[in-house]
Order: structure tokens, then C-alpha cells, then sequence
């Protein structure tokens, strides 16, 4: 098969590691003005969608700030006393933030950041979102603005919305969803202060974007309150015609009607806040939708795929289904409420299952109510791949997910195949399955850690195992260092086999205004981020085997005690770990 065209571009472009064992990496563009870049979805052609997180420069707000209130004296207090445990000082006060300094003091920024963040459900404070879209090239990685408008406070975007571009046609079609942008409004109430508090239109918009820039939202079916909307894939059909999937507001059960009315008369507070309020919580019935457009991406038609059960008199709350992934079959897959059909009782998780006619087919029925899943892909061979979990309760009565595996359905032979983790008990989490049945997927790759970690895999069906990326990666870098990547999340594998990743990899550490940090001797600090990351299938390649450092050490040490020595030691890694 031929590379895609950025996959070419790219190894002209960019610098890249030498020929690895049977995987070349190339790593991608960042986005420079944020830590975090990855990837979301790649096309045949290699166009890139991804996000950004924890970005620089947040623009903040002062203007309507209370800088007498009891709460953020107190939060500054505990900061100040924080300060004084490492014999630390603060760099700022109050007064210096309500002045300004927070656009150039990274600890002062860093303060009413997390100040913020505490107010999140709070609606007279500022909302601020940490992720944005990404459109990724040969050469840059730059912003896709999805609904976010010019702030009205600072000379950038307000920041406050949701950014989740979901999916990219072989032809360059963007699918995406996003929320309202936030905006200050007044809540007058005679006898008391004016209030400023701050509201949005609706929570949630799916947007499908052309190559030139047209622009086209799509509309729930009920957009009472706001509504709500979402796009998680789109296909381009042989008639040249698109299907986008995902979920739209449909109804409003009785139960959030009637709170609505109880408590949305304006008299305490506005009916935008009341109603951002209850939205917070389950809101909507919302059910798994299609929205067909033609080749102009007009929408000439909306349909909704199911809903895995019947509503009963006496159920007066939510229901819910949503479309994750759809295939030129006309097949989309994802998940739905669902009842036990043995005693009709209502599982407590989703279940996964598939569209067809109208109708939510179940993937695998479960044993007990502990159990649910998503299916989250579909290719067009209709093999659908997904995640089944049991979720359980720890010893202080919180929720936990005891079981978490993926698996692989072939609607035409309905053969339901679980996919084997790297040990017994390793949670895994499917990602991407390609219509040669190439499945990508991470899972834990160490047993009883207090903090998982997670490494990307490749699984191929007929197969009985999955393998680890890293192993198809060299042991060294071209100057003979340690590796400096290490694949922790496989998003797409793409027909000629090249696999697109969020791989780690340590950098200088930055504060939030993108400033290079040190420690106190001077000496720059280091930290872990997020970058995406291009596999191409090298020709004729083969694993390397790799010495842990440890072993290494010993044989620079002991080389006197000749080959057999090395033998004794724990292991001469045919699997590459971290360096």
C-alpha cells in the first residue's frame, strides 16, 4: 500500500528517528502555545484532527471580581500558608491581581486559575475550559475553533467552551461538537445588589466544517431550553452524499419539566441560570441520531436510530442512547439504556450495541447489573469493536471498575470474541479498527500499581495476543540515548497500516504563561506531556531486543564475567519498557 500523503510529507518535513525495528516515528507537530497535543482522527489522505490541553495565557477576568469576598481571602490565606510549609514566600496579593499582574505573573495566574476551577458550578464566576480543537499539517499544529466568539474582556477567545472535534472523510469533512460560549449577564432583584453571573445558549452543538470553511450545525430535534446535540462521526457515502451520527435532545421527561417549572420563575435568580443548573444533571431524553447531507453539506434529512427500551407509565427520568461511530453500510454502533429482558428490570450501566432500521441491537447480554459497555467502532465489513466493563465498590464504598476489557462482534457471523489484555486483569480500552481487522487499543501494562499505567497495543483478528507498539520501536535514539517516547495511546490505524498515536515524551517544564520553569539552584525542570506521534511500517524490519538500563550498568561494570553472567541476570528484554 502507499503511505498516505502527510505520512510522505511528514518524513521530508520533519526529523525523525532512524529506521526502527519494523515501525519508523515521526513525531507531529505541538501546538505551541499549550503543554498537551493530541490526536483525535486521521483520514486515508493523513489530514489530522486532534486537541490541545493545559494551555497558556488563560485570558481572566477581574473586572467583576469581589476581591473583599470571605472566599477568596481564604483561598488566598491557605495559599500564602502553603507558601510558608516549603519556606516559600508569595510573589503577589490581591490587590496585585485585581491591578493586572496575573497576564504576567505565571504564580498569580496559577492562583486564580485554580481559584476558578474550584467555582466551576458556581454561575457568577468566569468559566474557563481547558482544551481546544486542532487542526494538524505537515508543519504546524493550529487552532479549529468549533463555537468559541472574541472575548469582550482580553484580546483573545473567551475560552469557555467545549471543544471535541470527533471525526475527518477521506475528502476532508470535519465533524465536531462544542458548547455556547459563556457571557456575563445582570440579575436585578429589587431590594438587593445587582448580580453578575454568567450564562451560555445550550450545553452542547454538533458542527460539521468543509474544507473551505462552510460551516453547519446541526440542530437538535428539541431545542427547548437550549436542547443538545452532538456529532461523533461522519462518512461519505458512494452517492457522494454524508451520514453524521451521535445524539440529539428528542423530549423532557416529567421529572425535569417539573423542576423546571418549580424553580425557573426568575424570581431568585435568571431562568438562564436555573435551567444551566438543572442541564448540569440529566436534563433531556436524548436519543442516537443521523443527520444526512448532501454534497453541498445541506442536511436533507434527520432520522433517530433507537432506543433500547420502552418507556413505562410510572418512569418519569432520563433515557439515553448515543451513536458512536457509523459505516457506508448504513450500520452506526455505540450504546443505549437497556432493560434485562429475563425480568424486565433496568441495568444500571449502558449497554453496547448497534442502529439498524431503527431498532438498538444488543452486542452481548450480560450476566448481572453490575455489567455494561460501549461499542465504539465499526468497519465496513461490520465488525464492530467495544469496551465491556464490571464496575464494583472499594472497601469505603466508592465506585470502582473491577473489569475492564474490549471486544470484537461480526454483526454478519454474530461471533462475539473478547480481545486478551498483556496479563490477566489488565484493564484495556479499545480505540480504532481498520476493514483489514487491525484493532488499536492501550491497556495496563504492570499489575497491582497504585497508579495504572497504560501503553498502546495492536491486535489483528485471528490472532490470540496482542502486542505492545513500543516493542516495534528501537531500544535507542539516533544519538544512542534512551528511546524518548513511549506510546501510551493508539488512535487510528489507517488501511496501509500507519498507526497514529499520543506517545509521552519529557520536555522542559512550563508554568501557565508558557514560561520556562527552574528549580532553586537554577537547574530547568522537567516534565511529562503529550505528543502525537506518526508509525510507518518499515519493510523487512525486526523487534529489537532490548537490555533494560539496569543490565546494561551491570555489563559495563562486570564485563569481565563474560557472556554467561549476562545470562543470570532478570531478564534480557525481547520487550522493550520504559527508559
Amino acid at each position: 500500500m502507499k503511505k498516505t500523503i502527510l505520512a510522505a510529507s511528514m518524513l521530508s518535513v520533519l526529523s525523525s528517528t532512524a529506521l526502527a525495528a519494523t515501525y519508523q516515528l515521526t513525531e507531529l507537530p505541538r501546538y505551541e502555545n499549550g503543554k498537551n497535543t493530541f490526536i483525535s482522527d486521521v483520514n486515508e489522505s493523513g489530514d489530522i484532527i486532534g486537541a490541545a490541553t493545559q494551555l497558556f495565557n488563560y485570558p481572566i477576568d477581574v473586572s467583576y471580581v469581589d476581591f473583599e469576598s470571605s472566599e477568596l481571602k481564604e483561598a488566598y490565606d491557605r495559599y500564602v500558608n502553603n507558601l510558608s510549609i516549603i519556606n516559600e514566600d508569595p510573589s503577589f496579593n490581591l490587590d496585585d491581581i485585581k491591578n493586572g499582574i496575573a497576564v504576567s505573573n505565571a504564580d498569580a495566574n496559577a492562583f486564580m486559575l485554580a481559584f476558578l476551577a474550584g467555582k466551576n458550578s458556581d454561575e457568577a464566576y468566569q468559566k474557563f475550559i481547558d482544551r481546544i480543537g486542532l487542526i494538524i499539517s505537515a508543519s504546524s499544529a493550529d487552532e479549529l475553533i468549533i463555537f468559541d466568539t472574541q472575548a469582550t474582556f482580553a484580546d483573545s477567545l473567551t475560552r469557555s467552551v467545549t471543544n471535541y472535534p470527533t471525526s475527518i472523510t477521506n475528502d476532508g469533512v470535519i465533524a465536531a461538537w462544542g458548547s455556547a460560549p459563556y457571557r456575563q449577564a445582570v440579575f436585578e432583584k429589587e431590594g438587593e445588589a445587582d448580580k453578575n453571573v454568567f450564562v451560555r445558549d445550550w450545553s452542547s452543538r454538533g458542527l460539521i466544517i468543509s474544507p473551505n470553511g462552510k460551516r453547519v450545525t446541526l440542530e437538535p430535534e428539541l431545542d427547548t431550553y437550549g436542547g443538545s446535540s452532538l456529532v461523533t462521526d461522519i462518512v461519505q457515502l458512494d452517492s457522494g452524499n454524508y451520514i453524521a451520527v451521535g445524539s440529539s435532545s428528542v423530549s423532557i421527561p416529567e421529572n425535569s419539566q417539573e423542576s423546571y417549572n418549580e424553580q425557573c420563575d426568575g424570581v431568585d435568580e435568571l431562568v438562564q441560570v436555573c435551567s444551566w443548573n438543572l442541564q448540569r444533571a440529566s436534563f433531556y431524553n436524548t436519543e442516537a441520531y443521523q443527520w444526512e447531507l448532501d454534497s453541498n453539506l445541506d442536511v436533507v434529512s434527520t432520522a433517530k436510530l433507537g432506543l433500547g427500551l420502552v418507556r413505562k407509565e410510572d418512569e418519569k427520568g432520563t433515557f439515553s442512547s448515543l451513536a458512536l461511530a457509523t459505516n457506508k453500510n448504513g450500520i452506526s454502533v455505540g450504546y443505549s439504556s437497556v432493560r434485562n429482558t429475563d425480568d424486565d428490570r433496568l441495568y444500571a450501566y449502558e449497554q453496547a450495541g448497534y442502529f439498524k432500521d431503527g431498532q438498538f441491537i444488543r452486542i452481548h447480554p450480560h450476566e448481572n447489573y453490575i455489567q455494561g459497555g460501549k461499542a465504539i467502532d465499526i468497519n465496513n465489513n461490520n465488525i464492530v469493536i467495544g469496551n465491556y466493563y464490571e464496575q464494583g465498590s472499594n472497601y469505603r464504598g466508592g465506585v470502582i471498575v473491577r473489569k475492564k476489557v474490549g471486544f470484537y462482534y461480526d454483526i454478519n457471523s454474530d461471533i462475539y470474541k473478547e480481545i486478551p489484555a498483556f496479563f490477566n486483569g489488565s484493564k484495556a480500552t479499545l480505540r480504532d479498527i481498520n476493514d483489514k481487522g487491525q484493532i488499536i487499543g492501550q491497556g495496563e501494562i504492570e499489575k497491582n500499581t497504585s497508579v495504572p499505567k497504560y501503553e498502546a497495543f495492536l491486535y489483528e483478528i485471528g490472532s490470540d495476543k496482542v502486542t505492545n507498539i513500543n516493542d516495534f520501536l528501537p531500544c535507542r535514539a539516533e544519538d544512542g540515548s534512551a528511546f524518548p517516547y513511549t506510546i501510551a495511546e493508539a488512535t487510528k490505524i489507517t488501511e496501509s497500516g500507519h498507526i497514529y498515536a499520543n506517545a509521552t515524551k519529557t520536555v522542559e517544564r512550563r508554568d501557565s504563561l508558557g514560561q520556562v520553569m527552574k528549580d532553586s539552584e537554577g537547574n530547568i525542570e522537567k516534565e511529562a506531556i503529550s505528543v502525537p506521534v506518526l508509525l510507518t511500517p518499515v519493510a523487512g524490519g525486526t523487534i529489537e531486543q532490548c537490555i533494560p538500563p539496569e543490565a546494561e550498568e551491570y555489563e559495563r561494570q562486570s564485563a569481565s564475567f563474560g557472556f554467561l553472567s549476562l545470562l543470570a541476570l532478570p531478564l534480557l528484554w525481547l520487550r522493550r519498557r520504559n527508559t
